[in-house]
C-alpha cells in the first residue's frame, strides 16, 4: 500500500475534484476524525460503524426522511350536523399544514405528489352538549369508511361533553382524499363543540418513514 503525505489537496482546474472511480470505498480509520467545515453534498451512500458528530451540523433531508406531510386543524367554533346524516367536519383552524395539503374549507387532507406511504391518522370530536343518541366518528378515505369509533349515550339529562377518539394506520397513494365524519341521531341538528382558544374537536396526522 502506498502512502502520500500533503497537507492539502486541490484541483488542478477549475473547482471540482473527484476522489476515486465507482465502485471504490475510502475508510476513515477507528481514531481519525474526517471534519467539514462547509457542506458535504452525498448522493450515493455513507456507511459505517463509527460516529458521526452532526452537534454543530446543518443537516438538509430529503423528503424520504421527514413526517411530512404533517397536518393538524380544529374547530374554532361549534359545528352542527343534520340528525341522522352523515357528515364531513370542516376542522376550520389549521395548527400545522406543512405542505398546504390540507384544506380547511371542507376538512380534507390530500395526499401531495410523490408522497405516498403509510400514514398516522387521528381524529377527535367532542358531544356538544346533548344526550341519549349514538355519536359516531370516522375517518374516511376517499368517502369510504376505514377507521372509526362510537359511543352511545343514553342520558335523559344533565350536561354531556363525552368524547370520542379515532386513530389509526392508513396506506395512502397520492390523491387520496382524507376526512373525518360524524353522525348523531339526537332527532335534532347537534354536533362537535369547538373553541377558538383551545382545540376540542380536532383532525391531525402525518407520514411515517422508515416502514
Amino acid at each position: 500500500m502506498s502512502l502520500i503525505n500533503v497537507d492539502k489537496i486541490a484541483p488542478s482546474s477549475g473547482t471540482g475534484l473527484t476522489l476515486g472511480d465507482s465502485g471504490d470505498t475510502f475508510t476513515i480509520p477507528s481514531g481519525a476524525t474526517a471534519s467539514i467545515a462547509g457542506t458535504a453534498s452525498i448522493g450515493g451512500t455513507l456507511s459505517g460503524s463509527g460516529a458521526i458528530d452532526l452537534s454543530s451540523a446543518t443537516v438538509t433531508l430529503n423528503a424520504n426522511m421527514k413526517a411530512v406531510p404533517a397536518w393538524h386543524a380544529h374547530l374554532s367554533s361549534s359545528y352542527n350536523v343534520n340528525d341522522n346524516t352523515e357528515t364531513a367536519i370542516p376542522f376550520d383552524t389549521e395548527v400545522l399544514d406543512s405542505n398546504s395539503a390540507y384544506n380547511t374549507s371542507n376538512g380534507q387532507f390530500t395526499v401531495p405528489s410523490g408522497l405516498a406511504g403509510k400514514y398516522f391518522v387521528y381524529a377527535q370530536c367532542m358531544r356538544n352538549n346533548f344526550f341519549n343518541s349514538r355519536y359516531l366518528v370516522k375517518i374516511r378515505v376517499g368517502g369510504t369508511s376505514k377507521i372509526s369509533a362510537e359511543m352511545r349515550n343514553s342520558d335523559t339529562g344533565g350536561t354531556t361533553f363525552d368524547t370520542v377518539q379515532v386513530a389509526g394506520i392508513l396506506d395512502l397513494s397520492v390523491g387520496n382524499v382524507v376526512d373525518v365524519s360524524l353522525y348523531q341521531d339526537s332527532g335534532d341538528s347537534s354536533g362537535a363543540n369547538g373553541g377558538s382558544s383551545s382545540s376540542k374537536s380536532h383532525f391531525m396526522g402525518y407520514r411515517l418513514i422508515g416502514v
